[in-house]
């Protein structure tokens, strides 16, 4: 799946298991539904440690060879547009996968950083470069 390159941990393992199911629709529309369940390592954004994602993630998928036939679908159905009648599994899951992965990935061990906690400095040496503009405001 090149397109989790980067968005996981290498050599940290990771298992993911699918199901795909296929039917037609009263419609006669492909329909397939797309079970994907596991797990996979990620890098925690506030700690910069690796954690256990665990996946579970599911769509109704409906196969539309143009998007002229997207209006067609009813409206849980994520529509996928396959122009050459060639539908490509792997691709199918890998997208899933992504949309099972979080935006910003954090442990849920990971403590939150509140700004200003924990700062051993104080507001007084924090700098300010409008002071010196507001002191000439009020001199004049």
């Amino acid at each position: 799946m090149p397109r989790l390159e980067g968005l996981i941990v290498e050599d940290s393992g990771g298992e993911v298991t699918f199901t795909l199911s296929f039917s037609l629709t009263d419609q006669r529309q492909i329909r397939v539904d797309v079970e994907v369940a596991g797990w996979l390592p990620l890098c925690c954004q506030r700690s910069l440690e690796t954690f256990r994602h665990e996946l579970n993630s599911s769509a109704v998928v409906g196969i539309v060879s143009d998007e002229a036939e997207i209006a067609m679908l009813p409206g849980e159905f994520e529509p996928l547009v396959c122009s050459d009648r060639r539908l490509k599994l792997a691709e199918l899951v890998e997208e899933e996968v992504l949309l099972g992965l979080p935006l910003v990935p954090t442990s849920p061990n990971s403590q939150r950083i509140i700004a200003g906690e924990g700062n051993d400095q104080s507001e007084a040496e924090t700098h300010r470069p409008f002071d010196v503009l507001a002191a000439l405001k009020k001199r004049s």
